[in-house]
């Protein structure tokens, strides 16, 4: 990916799809009016697609905007069939008019939902990873308090659970599989409520797939990939929505739903199994070295993974690594859950323990 100075004057734009948001946009809309970056740059330009909506979302978006001096917002309504009237299409065509927006260069397209709530420094902290280097800036999420400890005491338990063992499984993963362009401490969040891409690169990989589900991680693939650097700054912040009624299929509502009834059920919380993430990030690290070598040594070490060594054959030159990871070691964000996540939390906190004290032996 092409390096850039520091000195470089950054021109983000925000995309948002939009779906029957009436009683949450304004929200989302008085946050990207108080961004810091406004103050220095004077306006903010948004990007809102709202997709077949049917609540007076518009409305709404216009009477918020009338009172918001520092948006140069473009609201764009479209009525599409409902085999494509999701979250996909929409957060493609907020993001390519967005990045139509850009000039060539110093363009910047950032995506959140039409729920979240940004931290006041967002663009402002993502315009800084970029001036480090970054090509994606993956945002950390948190969830609305106030919605979160309506769920009650139960709920809040499930979800502080899930945070600490995503937080562990990220650790060892910087330990596994470190990436010097992505150092520890970081988070692990890269999805549509909080993603970031220079513009030329967006466009360079075809733009956002246009999946119902999932798009936005596919779009991330892409780009690793393609040998960017995706980052996780701890001050790249977002705040989203508890609500257990979303708009998107497989989204956070759903996730938050399958917790309540689990909980009400009695059943356990699972989670993915320690083993089996030690095993894909040891995968990880295997196949983005393997791709280094050449030769017979290269061939022999594909073999012993299982791999086909002439598949190497298409790899880029450049960034054979990254190529070779996504395509052969990749994320499984729907991975069976199967481990009680007290236990999980256990056996990885004594992976990472064994893994920490190696180094500092070492």
């Amino acid at each position: 990916m092409t390096d850039f100075p520091a000195a470089v004057s950054w021109q983000p734009v925000v995309a948002v799809p939009v779906r029957n948001e009436a009683r949450r946009i304004a929200a989302l809309l008085r946050a990207l009016d108080g961004q810091s970056w406004a103050r220095t740059a004077g306006t903010v330009p948004v990007v809102l697609v709202l997709n077949n909506c049917t609540d007076g979302t518009r409305a709404v978006c216009e009477k918020a905007l009338s009172a918001l001096g520092r948006l140069r917002a473009e609201v764009i309504d479209v009525d599409l069939p409902s085999a494509s009237a999701h979250v996909g299409t929409a957060r493609r065509m907020a993001m390519d008019r967005a990045a139509d927006l850009c000039a060539p260069g110093v363009g910047i397209v950032l995506t959140t939902d039409a729920d979240a709530v940004p931290d006041h420094d967002w663009i402002a902290a993502s315009v800084r990873a970029f001036a480090r280097g970054a090509d994606l800036v993956g945002g950390k999420l948190t969830g609305n308090r106030e919605e979160e400890e309506r769920l009650g005491p139960a709920f809040n338990a499930r979800a502080g659970a899930a945070a600490a063992y995503a937080t562990h499984c990220d650790r060892l993963a910087a330990l596994i599989d470190p990436l010097e362009h992505d150092p520890w401490p970081r988070h692990a969040d890269h999805t549509g409520g909080s993603l970031a891409i220079r513009a030329d690169l967006y466009r360079a990989l075809g733009g956002l797939p246009p999946l119902p589900r999932r798009e936005d991680l596919a779009l991330v693939n892409l780009a690793r990939a393609a040998g960017a650097k995706l980052v996780h700054p701890l001050d790249v912040r977002v705040e989203v929505s508890a609500r257990l009624i979303g708009r998107a299929q497989g989204g956070m509502a759903d996730c938050l739903k399958a917790w309540m009834r689990a909980e009400s059920e009695g059943r356990p919380h699972l989670v993915e199994a320690p083993a089996r993430v030690e095993r894909r990030l040891t995968r990880r690290r295997a196949v983005r070295d393997l791709a280094a070598l050449a030769g017979p040594a290269r061939d022999a070490a594909a073999r012993a993974l299982g791999l086909d060594p002439q598949a190497f054959n298409e790899a880029p030159r450049d960034h054979a690594g990254a190529w070779a990871v996504e395509r052969f070691a990749p994320d499984e964000p729907d991975a069976e859950a199967l481990v009680p996540v007290g236990e999980a939390i256990a056996t990885i906190l004594g992976m990472i323990a064994v893994r920490e004290g190696a180094m500092r032996a070492a």
